[in-house]
């Protein structure tokens, strides 16, 4: 499913909320899970040569992709499973437990992380310029992984090996395509909280991010909306509104009136309660929805807008320039602190849009950060020719590719949490007769069903992994 500078990454870093997935620019990838038993892991890095360009002929031009191996409980003619790394840097986590791990041990496969171009140390060019930019795609990507497949089935004799390929978030979305396009690589996907359906302009994101809040307290979302409101009435009815807002939230600097600067206040406040629903999970007894509702309920905290301060405040001050904002990731060299969220925004920018805007009538966050704020920043971190009239086309060229909501798939499982605010985009029907499986999962939020059964998860997690591990287990079988 990402945001500013390094201080401002360190701040959400140390958030709750701040883990999993497809999100804004506090993203941080998808939350490892720890291991089982490392002693008895047989956990190895690989790199394999890939094409830059798999669609050009005339371009002989390769890099380097790296991979994680375990094939610790391999043994002849077992099937190979591989989780599919997305928007960030893999590590061992879904080789040492998990879903895939459990299911690995249970079948005697291999097990695979790849890792995508771009991210983490899978660099294919010399910098990330907007030029150079051009060769990260989903297409590309899944050209990666199915090469990557046929050539690990040549090498290492796997020719007649079963394989399941496992994703979440935008990894999720890549499964099902890759299930979709490679058909005769890959015999089966579990699709795991996966925003398969791309649109410009996402406003259900907050009506879900909303709803998901109600169902814990209404007063909770009441509060937050006056909290919002407020902010707006100081902006816009206050002549000394900008300041007092620069005190009460201890911006970084002041707010410049304008759209830009506004837009940018507004969705970093509303990233704060995205990320706490969307990566909701039972933390010291209590869930991150309830904690966050129990403060922004406390009316001994003072105002709503006060409420709102506490909450996102820290040791550094917050984040406030737009134009701040827009240096850090117009950074076009490797290893700035930027990398990763200038790389998905541009994926964003050129395949998916999924802007989670606020152009909701029922939005309680506000009306600031509109669709064209999102494509002011498309513009500005990568040049004009990223416009609204780029994107919109870009956005139906990736639902026709790919099918949108209705492609035509077989063996894939479609997982989603109720909470999670991308479940909208995602499959959530099944289709017996070609066994794609649509769970929706009551209570649960972003990705949840990949790792392995606690006692804080709750019976419909349970069974829905439960349901999963059957699934997967009959198509390795058949």
């Amino acid at each position: 499913m990402i945001r500013l500078s390094f201080l401002i990454l360190l701040y959400f870093a140390s958030r709750p909320g701040d883990a999993v997935g497809l999100h804004g620019f506090h993203y941080h990838g998808l939350e490892e899970p720890e291991a089982v038993n490392r002693a008895t892991e047989n956990i190895t890095e690989g790199w394999i040569q890939q094409p830059l360009d798999h669609f050009n002929s005339h371009d002989n031009r390769t890099w380097w992709m790296r991979y994680l191996k375990n094939s610790h409980f391999y043994k002849e003619g077992g099937p190979i499973l591989i989780m599919i790394g997305g928007e960030w840097e893999i590590s061992n986590g879904f080789l040492e437990a998990g879903l895939m791990y459990e299911l690995a041990s249970k079948h005697n496969a291999t097990m695979y992380y790849t890792e995508h171009r771009y991210y983490g140390k899978s660099r294919p060019t010399p910098n990330i310029s907007s030029s150079n930019l051009q060769y990260l795609s989903v297409d590309q990507a899944l050209a990666d992984l199915a090469y990557f497949i046929q050539s690990r089935k040549n090498l290492e004799g796997f020719e007649n090996s079963t394989v399941i390929v496992f994703g979440g978030s935008y990894a999720g979305g890549m499964a099902s395509w890759a299930r979709l396009k490679y058909p005769h690589l890959i015999q089966g996907a579990l699709a795991s909280s996966a925003p398969v359906f791309s649109k410009p302009d996402f406003f259900e994101y907050y009506e879900v991010v909303a709803e998901s809040l109600r169902k814990y307290s209404q007063k909770c979302v009441d509060e937050i909306k006056a909290a919002f409101d407020g902010i707006e009435k100081l902006i816009f009815t206050d002549k000394d509104g900008l300041q007092k807002l620069k005190t009460y939230f201890n911006l970084c600097d002041p707010i410049e009136f304008s759209p830009d600067d506004l837009g940018y206040l507004m969705n970093t406040l509303a990233e704060t309660f995205a990320g706490i629903v969307q990566y909701d999970k039972v933390t010291n007894g209590r869930t991150m929805i309830a904690a966050t509702c129990e403060k922004m309920t406390a009316s001994n905290l003072g105002s709503p807008i006060e409420r709102l301060a506490r909450l996102v405040s820290s040791n550094n001050c917050f984040p406030s320039s737009y134009k701040k904002f827009v240096k850090v990731y117009a950074n076009e060299t490797w290893d700035a602190q930027s990398d990763i969220m200038r790389l998905w925004y541009y994926q964003t920018c050129t395949e998916f849009g999924n802007y989670q805007t606020s152009n909701s009538k029922n939005s309680i966050f506000g009306t600031l950060f509109p669709l064209r704020y999102y494509i002011d920043i498309c513009t500005d971190f990568y040049g004009k020719y990223y416009n609204m009239d780029f994107l919109k086309g870009r956005v139906k060229r990736t639902n026709l590719m790919y099918g949108g909501l209705h492609p035509d798939l077989r063996r894939v499982i479609f997982t989603n949490g109720e909470i999670d605010p991308w479940h909208p985009l995602s499959l959530l029907s099944s289709n017996l007769d070609q066994q794609v499986y649509g769970i929706l999962i009551k209570n649960s939020s972003h990705c949840r069903d990949l790792y392995t059964d606690t006692p804080t998860d709750g019976q419909e997690l349970l069974k829905a992994r439960a349901q999963v591990r059957s699934i997967i287990s009959s198509w390795i079988s058949s």
